[in-house]
């Protein structure tokens, strides 16, 4: 009762956020009365403290709703949309297993926020930031392993900066193309599914649609290619300006930053804690450099 109780609080903080940030009158409303109603929850779960002789514990915003009111002030409400909603399908599933929750109505309560959210917008916005921070991930990631695994293996600064130019021209190269071969699969695919004789009637709209598709399917592509790039850029840069000992302390030190980073960011979608993914971001990930850099000294060793 007491997590429900803080919960909800959280929520109603939330809400009433998004709501001194939307632009919208009509958003204005809607993120005022998710609020209202969660205040509302709030109360009932007051109500059974209350009835149990419990004291009602002090609200203090938690980390991942401060960090959902940052974002939404800095880059907009439509970014943290898809994160809230998961999070009310979340609340629901949760209250589907309290009984008490249940017949108040508490479950069925948070679906209906959850899909007045998805009816609000802001998805398209959310999916492209999870492909975002996913795909900085991804170079990161492979191209730090890479280059830990070359500076356990003994090589010198100019051969470590080829390593890592490789891998990420590399690996930028083949997200984009798999980007690109996925979309456009998915519409061949749809195409192949439509009625020929309606295709035939209609060759113009047809054509229109192909060059829209043609279109996403680069679009996607570019946008997989420099997000990886981005990413794999972090561990590799500082081998450009500075001596081999230097650089390999400096892209272990900006490669772990650059993890936390994203670890924060993934407890958008993930409904973790920031903390929680942070961490465990940064222990994947150095782990996975750690085994990497193992693997090179290991061969280094036989080989020679």
């Amino acid at each position: 009762m007491r997590r429900n109780f803080l919960a909800e609080q959280d929520s109603e903080v939330l809400y009433e956020a998004l709501a001194a940030v939307a632009r919208d009158p009509q958003q204005q409303r809607a993120y005022l009365e998710l609020a209202a109603s969660e205040r509302q929850h709030a109360r009932f779960w007051a109500e059974r403290l209350q009835a149990a002789g419990e004291t009602l514990p002090p609200h203090r915003p938690s980390p991942r709703t401060r960090v959902l009111i940052l974002l939404a002030r800095t880059v907009g409400t439509g970014f943290v949309v898809p994160a809230i909603t998961a999070r009310e399908l979340d609340d629901r599933a949760g209250y589907d297993c309290q009984q008490d929750a249940a017949e108040a109505g508490l479950a069925a309560s948070e679906q209906s926020h959850a899909e007045r959210l998805r009816a609000m917008g802001g998805v398209t916005v959310g999916t492209k930031l999870r492909a975002a921070v996913l795909g900085a991930n991804d170079g990161l990631v492979s191209n730090f392993c890479l280059l830990m695994g070359v500076v356990g293996g003994g090589a010198g600064t100019s051969a470590i900066l080829l390593a890592g130019v490789a891998g990420l021209v590399g690996g930028a190269l083949s997200m984009a193309l798999g980007e690109w071969l996925s979309v456009t699969n998915a519409r061949e695919l749809a195409e192949s599914l439509m009625d020929r004789e309606v295709r035939a009637l209609d060759c113009s709209l047809r054509t229109g649609r192909e060059q829209a598709a043609a279109g996403e399917a680069g679009s996607a592509a570019r946008f997989s290619f420099g997000l990886f790039a981005l990413g794999a850029l972090v561990p590799l840069l500082p081998y450009a300006f500075l001596s081999r000992l230097h650089a390999a302390v400096c892209s272990i030190v900006a490669s772990v930053l650059a993890l936390f980073v994203l670890g924060v960011a993934t407890s958008l979608f993930n409904g973790r804690s920031p903390a929680f993914s942070a961490l465990r971001q940064v222990v994947i990930g150095t782990v996975a450099a750690a085994t990497t850099y193992g693997a090179g000294w290991l061969f280094e060793s036989i080989a020679s």
